[in-house]
């Protein structure tokens, strides 16, 4: 029997997705995040998914985890003590970082403290030349001496960061080798091995956030591991990587950096698997969760990769799926400024203790209290009935802490509330899209997560975006897109070459290097071969310049070539394109060559929803009035369980389910699709 379980692990809730390719059912489940100790959620949950569904531990085929470990570690500084060993003269880089400035003419800007502080970085007698030959050889007996001095600190958590090891790594593996016999129990991360490209301060801080994140991630996984063996699962456990890809937890372990945005990165995967299902190329999701919204944006059936982002002020340089976060969920939290102006988050109540209304003794006003206020959110029917929800707590919490403040009614603060973080989450949006030069009205908008569909209509009316989607199971659609990922690991080796003095088949002879990696890996995670797809792209500029534009090509396509001319066009035409200029007779570079090789899994095939009538009245729950653009308004409410495929739904309407809740206005309308979606036409 073959049963695929997801679980993505959310500041609030945990959520976990059950599907039985057999019966070809699917099962969902929302329970509480424990903080303290989330694997315990993660476990427990998982048995009683697997109980409600009449499936034994045995009979899990694949596990896959969705994790925010890496990035809490990161937000909330509560990493490891870490020692920095660089070559001689650098010892300062991560502290100078880069000349580039986030807020150009703030002469009061605070960057964030480097996460290994100055005392604890140490110089190491070598030098490795940008060609890869060795100036100064690696000494032992300094080194060694060194070694034992961070010994005698009591540290075990060791970064490393020579200079120049990606072209030639032997004095980082060397020291590497030292480390483990002088160190006992160290724990290390070479940079050669987390990230192996040019560019010091941006490999320095990658390995650093590796090493700083490594012990509690590397913990928590285990504990993983050995739990789901404890309970019978014998499948392995798979983890989602920020690129949208899988990785085994053995590698997770290793490299916990490629786990910083391993949540998101599978509601930005979900969003894509829904456009291309229902048709549509282009689209931005939107995850709203208990603490956080996420959003992506895929442009032609592509999600947008960042080869760099920032968490916490800390620079990573890895391949991830560009996912734009705001502190914007259901457990965000209403207060006044300074200013005495309405603020919602970035903090969150989180799941301990959670929105008023939970009843855990939180007594701050969440989105969550002002949507049941509002009445959009139904107090009897909160996770399917199964959560009893206090209205009266959301009541008064709103009004001690943003009506008599303010000296607003009841209603009108809870809107208020309502409006604000719609605004931050537009914002956000905006970020990915309008800044990036895509209009928002060329795009549908799938709104997920527990909060995403409630806030959907209003973001798109917003933004102007002519369609809202909804999934058939919005609540857990990132746990569900984890059903759907494939393994994938990105390798990267920088060239510094002018096109003018290399072949294509230097460069054929590079991509054949980078294929035997990817080959070698997915076989030491049981994939076999003729299951990879390599994806080459390349980081081109015109000599002189200090940055690159991203060149994308095929495998098949290059043997077809005789030259790197081809290559050579696309860059032109691509420069072109994106600055408005472009110079044919300037030497080209080619910076580094980048090949990601995807492991292709088998799809799970999800049901089709029964065709019906497109009258809905056959799913109407009845009516509630609810708080709408200033005053009541009677409101139809709908089973979605009830509706069928062509059903025709003119709002003002709210459609409940087991883990979310979908308004929409007056004046829009919206029908379920085959697949079980719901699409408003805004």
């Amino acid at each position: 029997m073959s049963v695929r379980i997801g679980v993505d692990v959310g500041g609030t809730f945990t959520d976990i997705v059950c599907f039985d390719e057999e019966q070809s059912r699917l099962t969902l489940l929302k329970v509480p995040s424990t903080p303290k100790a989330p694997d315990r959620a993660v476990i427990d949950g998982a048995l009683r998914i697997l109980r409600e569904s009449g499936l034994s531990p045995q009979s899990v085929s694949f596990f896959i985890h969705g994790t925010t470990i890496a990035t809490n570690t990161l937000l909330e500084g509560k990493g490891a003590r870490v020692a920095l060993l660089v070559t001689e003269g650098f010892r300062d880089v991560l502290q100078i970082m880069r000349q580039d400035r986030p807020r150009l003419y703030d002469y009061f800007i605070q960057r964030p403290e480097p996460l290994v502080s100055r005392n604890l970085r140490f110089e190491i007698r070598e030098r490795m030349l940008y060609t890869g030959e060795a100036r100064t050889a690696l000494a032992e007996e300094p080194t060694r001496a060194t070694l034992r001095k961070i010994a005698g600190l009591g540290i075990e958590d060791v970064a490393v960061c020579l200079l120049h090891s990606y072209a030639n790594p032997e004095h980082e593996h060397q020291l590497g080798s030292w480390i483990v016999e002088e160190i006992p129990g160290a724990r290390v991360s070479l940079s050669n091995e987390i990230l192996c490209e040019f560019k010091e301060f941006e490999r320095m801080s990658t390995t650093v956030v590796n090493a700083y994140v490594l012990p509690r991630v590397s913990k928590y996984v285990e504990n993983l591991k050995n739990g789901l063996v404890e309970v019978g699962v014998r499948s392995g456990l798979q983890i989602m990587q920020s690129n949208g890809g899988l990785m085994t937890a053995e590698a997770a372990q290793k490299h916990c950096v490629q786990t910083i945005l391993s949540g998101p990165a599978a509601g930005a995967l979900t969003g894509l698997r829904l456009s291309q299902q229902a048709g549509f190329g282009s689209m931005i999701s939107i995850d709203v969760g208990g603490t956080s919204a996420d959003v992506a944006l895929a442009h032609d059936g592509r999600l947008h990769f960042a080869e760099e982002n920032e968490i916490a002020g800390h620079v990573i340089k890895v391949p991830m799926i560009e996912i734009q976060t705001v502190g914007a969920g259901g457990g965000s939290i209403g207060w006044i400024d300074a200013g005495g102006a309405l603020q919602v988050g970035p903090h969150s109540a989180g799941a301990e203790p959670g929105p008023a209304c939970y009843g855990f003794g939180g007594t701050e006003p969440t989105v969550t209290d002002a949507n049941v206020v509002l009445g959009r959110v139904n107090p009897s029917y909160f996770l399917g009935g199964e959560m009893k929800i206090a209205p009266q707590l959301s009541e008064k919490a709103v009004r001690e802490k943003i009506c008599q403040p303010l000296g607003l009614g009841l209603e009108e603060a809870a809107e208020g509330m309502f409006r604000v973080i719609n605004a931050v989450m537009t914002k956000a949006i905006r970020k990915l899209s309008v800044e990036r030069g895509y209009d928002p009205r060329d795009f549908t908008l799938i709104g997920f997560g527990g909060g995403g569909p409630l806030h959907a209509v209003d973001l798109a009316l917003d933004l102007q975006i002519p369609r809202v989607l909804v999934p058939p199971a919005p609540g857990v659609s990132s746990a569900l897109g984890l059903l759907t990922a494939d393994f994938r690991h990105d390798y990267v080796r920088t060239l510094l070459w002018s096109t003018r003095e290399h072949t294509l088949a230097d460069l054929e002879e590079q991509l054949s290097f980078l294929k035997g990696q990817v080959l070698s890996q997915m076989a030491s995670e049981g994939i076999a071969a003729e299951t990879v797809a390599c994806l080459p792209h390349l980081d081109m500029r015109y000599q002189g310049q200090g940055y690159a534009l991203d060149i994308h090509f095929t495998l098949e396509e290059a043997i077809s070539w005789d030259s790197l001319r081809p290559l050579e066009g696309r860059f032109h035409e691509k420069h072109q394109s994106v600055y408005g200029y472009g110079d044919a007779h300037h030497p080209v570079e080619i910076v580094n060559l980048r090949l990601a090789g995807v492991g292709k899994l088998s799809r799970p095939k999800f049901p089709l929803l029964a065709a019906g009538p497109a009258d809905p009245t056959a799913a109407l729950k009845g009516h509630r009035q609810v708080f709408l653009r200033g005053s009541w308004q009677t409101v139809a409410i709908y089973d979605r369980r009830l509706l069928k495929a062509g059903s025709l739904i003119r709002g003002p309407a709210i459609i409940e389910q087991v883990d979310s809740t979908t308004f929409f206005y007056a004046d829009q309308e919206a029908e379920v699709d085959a697949l079980g979606n719901i699409m408003i036409r805004v």
